[in-house]
């Protein structure tokens, strides 16, 4: 049933540090850190994996994913499930363009089930932008995808994006926090 890309970066409006009436103050509070979310997320469960759902390579204007790299750029576009004890607690999708895959770089295009967050903070050149914060309302695709890993819920989903820049090259993460991630308590 979700075979195809999820569509996240443009699939709903993003917005720079902005409260909702739906989004509570400890969810913001994930939504807004910094920090590695592979390190918070290991601190609250006793294993934590990474699960590759799928990897493909598009280009920008085919994916109208992002509008953050021009077409027609070839981007590898990278989709994960973030478990806790077996859990999926957040979905990411990740964009790198092929101009960011070179050098050193080019590993990111092979990490497999290792996550990204592991190898982007023990970067010493890592910067990242600001993080833009989305609500994915009941009944939006991600609410379906949601409900076939068996976590159907009654309330909005967020989600977070940031470009991450190694030796100034971009890549973007986003991340959505699943019913079981804990943040909707």
């Amino acid at each position: 049933m979700f075979n195809q890309m999820l569509n996240i970066a443009s699939s709903t409006q993003w917005q720079e540090n902005s409260k909702s009436k739906n989004c509570t103050n400890y969810i913001l509070s994930w939504l807004l850190d910094e920090a590695s979310l592979t390190k918070k997320l290991e601190q609250k469960c006793q294993n934590f994996s990474v699960e590759v759902k799928q990897q493909l390579n598009t280009n920008a204007e085919q994916a109208t994913l992002s509008p953050h790299f021009p077409a027609p750029e070839q981007v590898l576009v990278r989709e994960v499930l973030l478990y806790c004890d077996g859990i999926p607690n957040v979905f990411a999708q990740t964009e790198i363009p092929y101009s960011t895959l070179s050098n050193k770089q080019q590993n990111l295009a092979n990490i497999g089930s290792e996550s990204l967050g592991r190898i982007l903070f023990q970067d010493k050149t890592l910067q990242r932008s600001n993080i833009e914060i989305a609500e994915f309302t009941v009944g939006s695709p991600l609410h379906l995808y949601s409900a076939s890993l068996q976590q159907p819920c009654e309330h909005s989903l967020w989600a977070r994006r940031s470009i991450f820049y190694i030796e100034n090259k971009p890549l973007l993460v986003s991340e959505v926090f699943l019913p079981a991630s804990g943040i909707y308590q």
